[in-house]
């Protein structure tokens, strides 16, 4: 898993670069035009990383799709967060009147990542919802056809799962705001 790490980070901070993502530390967003410049770099990069899904998925070597998976859910999640001002290294570093705040609009979110460090875990959890997808992705042993479809779907879910992320993290920024 460690080369397939190595070619996902590189691939995601080639991506970083040609789009100057600019990050900023320890602040959330100050009013709605500032939320929607954040939704809009979450999508480029929900998109990105759901095309590196997709390609993974085309490969035809059992299991490299699922490892990529799991990679980029978890790198999907933790960089959603910093865009949102909501990372674990980011909350931390909030007063404690703002932590708690930030937990309390979380827990009534429903998010189980905001502000959370992503732990093997929690990948775990998303890895069975996977699961679903993996019997459906096993046409790709159908040349050509499957693996144009199993792109298709790792590519779907990674915008599905990004999406519904971005939406966790806006409803917990709004209450702050």
């Amino acid at each position: 898993m460690g080369i397939l790490n190595s070619a996902i980070n590189i691939a995601t901070n080639a991506m970083n670069k040609d789009q100057k993502v600019k990050k900023e530390i320890n602040q959330l967003p100050k009013n709605e035009s500032d939320l929607i410049d954040r939704r809009e770099r979450s999508e480029k990069l929900i998109h990105n990383k759901s095309l590196m899904s997709s390609a993974a998925a085309v490969v035809p070597i059992p299991g490299i799709d699922v490892t990529a998976d799991m990679k980029l859910m978890s790198d999907i999640i933790e960089e959603i967060n910093a865009v949102y001002g909501l990372s674990h290294k980011q909350v931390s570093g909030y007063s404690d009147e703002m932590k708690q705040k930030i937990v309390f609009s979380a827990a009534k979110t429903g998010s189980d990542f905001i502000g959370k460090k992503i732990t093997k875990g929690l990948v775990a959890v998303l890895f069975k919802t996977l699961l679903r997808r993996e019997v459906l992705k096993q046409s790709k042993w159908v040349p050509v056809i499957g693996q144009a479809v199993s792109g298709t779907i790792s590519y779907y879910m990674m915008q599905k799962l990004g999406k519904a992320h971005i939406e966790k993290c806006e409803k917990v920024a709004r209450e702050l705001m």
